[in-house]
């Protein structure tokens, strides 16, 4: 992280600490319940945003190796992400080009073939089609017309990112903007993957990236956990764009920093740092390593989302000795988020779809809410 970056983040988060307050809002938001739970939205958001935008569904390390594969699930749409002999990913639909069925069950795996299992079509990695039984029975076809059908992919900052309609442009550049030197600070394309794991939710995927915008919950949910770490106020938030930054300061911040001259303050050492990564991403820097969560609608109930978390050690190769470490952050990890988090936002959920309220509101302490619902909103107006 750059010295002016430090430095002013520096001054603005002691000079908040020291108020007893955090960066504000000019005024609070209010946020539609309809938005977490009516189907035609969820439809809306489906189509224009898991469609049609650059999505997290990967880190590098999971695909380091000739004919390593992903498969990932989007909404009713499944991929098949395969790593090729150059190096290069590739993606494509999972789905047979004879009867529709799909292809890849696996969720991952090392393969030079896929094979469907309803007729045994065979695919190679590139996603042509190798092989059909009693071929004499498809005179007409033209087997390179009847490969899977490619979809866009890419990789940057150690992350794969998947567009997931065919015939779409992918610049990734243009999509990030400055969240892209953000990430790129983070050396992912270094590290390996330590543990990951995904799992259904009672629950809007919005309330899953909502957890992770705001402090004010901090000091009254957390208080076994990441609060006895993290301050519940002084935060600063950044907007690039569609994405945006949430500075979090530790514990340790004013009693390290506060005596230390400004140009020799490490700010990051005491910080947490949030990336919010359009539309459903969550990118975390933890001082010594990261961690990154995805959510996706599952199926067409908006009460409903897919969550996949992976957590990343900045070594390649992890001693007996670093494992106990990682196996520790992974469990104050789930411990705080899985344990305390989500049962209070299966219970918002509930509650939404009571009909007590036709809106709820974020307060001006709630910067972070404002700013990725503001953001989805511009969105879907501008498609």
């Amino acid at each position: 992280m750059d010295a002016t970056t430090q430095r002013r983040w520096g001054d603005q988060m002691l000079a908040l600490l020291a108020a007893n307050t955090t960066q504000m809002a000019e005024h609070e938001y209010v946020q539609p319940v309809a938005d977490y739970v009516d189907p035609g939205h969820a439809r809306r958001e489906r189509d224009l945003l898991f469609r049609r935008t650059p999505l997290i569904v990967a880190a590098s390390d999971e695909l380091a190796r000739p004919g390593e594969f992903r498969t990932v699930d989007i909404d009713g749409m499944s991929a098949v992400i395969v790593r090729q002999d150059d190096g290069s990913l590739r993606a494509f639909h999972n789905v047979c080009r004879h009867r529709g069925c799909r292809v890849v069950d696996a969720e991952c795996g090392t393969a030079r073939t896929f094979t469907c299992k309803f007729h045994s079509w065979v695919y190679g990695g590139d996603g042509a089609l190798r092989h059909v039984p009693m071929a004499e029975g498809f005179p007409g076809i033209d087997r390179a017309q009847r490969g899977l059908v490619p979809l866009p992919v890419a990789e940057r900052h150690g992350l794969v990112w998947l567009l997931p309609t065919a015939g779409l442009e992918l610049d990734l550049d243009v999509f990030l903007g400055p969240m892209g030197p953000c990430l790129a600070q983070l050396k992912m394309d270094d590290a390996a993957v330590f543990r990951f794991e995904r799992f259904p939710e009672k629950m809007n995927w919005k309330l899953v990236v909502d957890t992770f915008l705001e402090l004010y919950h901090l000091p009254y949910l957390h208080t076994k956990t990441v609060g006895r770490f993290i301050e519940g106020k002084g935060a600063l938030h950044e907007q690039f764009g569609p994405h945006s930054r949430f500075i979090a300061p530790r514990k340790s911040f004013v009693p390290a920093l506060r005596d230390i001259p400004p140009e020799q303050r490490d700010v990051a050492e005491h910080s947490v740092v949030i990336n919010r990564v359009f539309p459903n991403g969550i990118v975390i820097w933890q001082r010594d390593h990261v961690e990154f969560w995805t959510a996706v609608p599952d199926g067409d109930d908006p009460n409903r989302c897919m969550v996949r978390l992976w957590l990343l050690s900045p070594e390649k190769v992890v001693s007996e000795a670093e494992r106990v470490r990682w196996d520790k952050n992974w469990e104050i990890l789930r411990g705080t988020v899985q344990v305390e988090d989500f049962p209070m936002a299966r219970t918002i959920q509930q509650g939404f779809s009571s009909g007590a309220q036709d809106h709820v509101i974020f307060g001006r302490n709630e910067l972070g809410l404002h700013e990725f619902h503001r953001s989805l909103k511009e969105a879907l107006a501008a498609a």
